[in-house]
């Protein structure tokens, strides 16, 4: 059988994405990247005013370049299931099918265990953090396997998995998505879908999302980070959009069940 090339492989046209989460630089850049490889990106979050407005720029650039795929805004409270099935019909809908999921709604809700609140926030991280993507893996399935092909990719902080300091719901609620994604993998390999998660490294969103309360700069945020991990640096989304974008394309069959970190070695302190 005759191997494509590299450039064909990275190919995506006739292909939709469907992309969950806030208009934030990592999702954009994914977004970006998947529509210059000539997918369709559905943009699925609650607040669709910001996702029309960057769905927009995206149709702009077609226009310039017609190779580039479309998008479109949707708008969904995604722990509710029935939100879920009709923003998943409306994405299909639009492009005729759904062919790549990938979650990036991840919240972070910054406090030590030991507060009392903690409890309170409970539900609603759970809510985002996990209920989230299985009711969307679990609506988009049956569109994968009735293509028998698809992807599926779960974005999550690499910071979560190493232990940071007051981030112990993030930590509870996002990384349990590893062992989800290994074992359904297994489950999906005899339909040709692949299941794995990113984990990103150090980002602006996420430091800044460590810091709500306070009015600091980026470098203060980072300064504060390298006390626990004095050899994190600063990860560009373009990193991270590059890794989804080979896990979604043709080249990426071969990686399943995995956990990819992107975090300039983050990982290995």
């Amino acid at each position: 059988m005759p191997i494509e090339s590299t450039e064909a492989s990275f190919k995506l046209q006739d292909r939709t994405a469907v992309l969950s989460g806030p208009c934030n630089t990592i999702n954009q850049s994914i977004a970006m990247k998947l529509t210059q490889l000539g997918a369709n990106v559905a943009l699925i979050d609650r607040n669709v005013d910001k996702i029309q407005r960057f769905a927009g720029q995206i149709m702009d650039s077609r226009e310039i370049n017609e190779r580039y795929g479309r998008a479109t805004a949707i708008q969904a409270d995604l722990s509710k299931p029935h939100h879920v099935q009709d923003a998943i019909s409306r994405a299909a809908e639009a492009f005729g099918g759904i062919d790549i999921f990938i979650d990036g709604l991840i919240t972070t809700e910054v406090m030590p265990f030991r507060e009392a609140k903690v409890i309170d926030e409970f539900e609603r991280v759970i809510d985002v953090n996990l209920r989230s993507p299985l009711l969307m893996t679990h609506a988009v399935l049956r569109f994968l396997e009735g293509r028998k092909r698809g992807r599926i990719i779960y974005l999550m902080h690499d910071l979560a998995r190493l232990g940071l300091v007051n981030n112990s719901l993030m930590a509870l609620t996002r990384t349990g998505l590893s062992s989800f994604a290994r074992t359904l993998s297994r489950e999906l390999a005899e339909k040709n879908i692949t299941v794995n998660c990113v984990a990103m490294g150090v980002t602006e969103d996420f430091l800044l999302s460590q810091h709500r309360n306070e009015q600091i700069s980026i470098q203060e945020a980072h300064s504060r980070l390298a006390k626990f991990f004095p050899s994190a640096t600063m990860t560009e989304p373009e990193r991270v959009a590059n890794m989804v974008a080979f896990l979604a394309s043709p080249l990426g069959i071969g990686v399943t069940g995995q956990t990819v970190a992107v975090s300039q070695g983050l990982s290995f302190q």
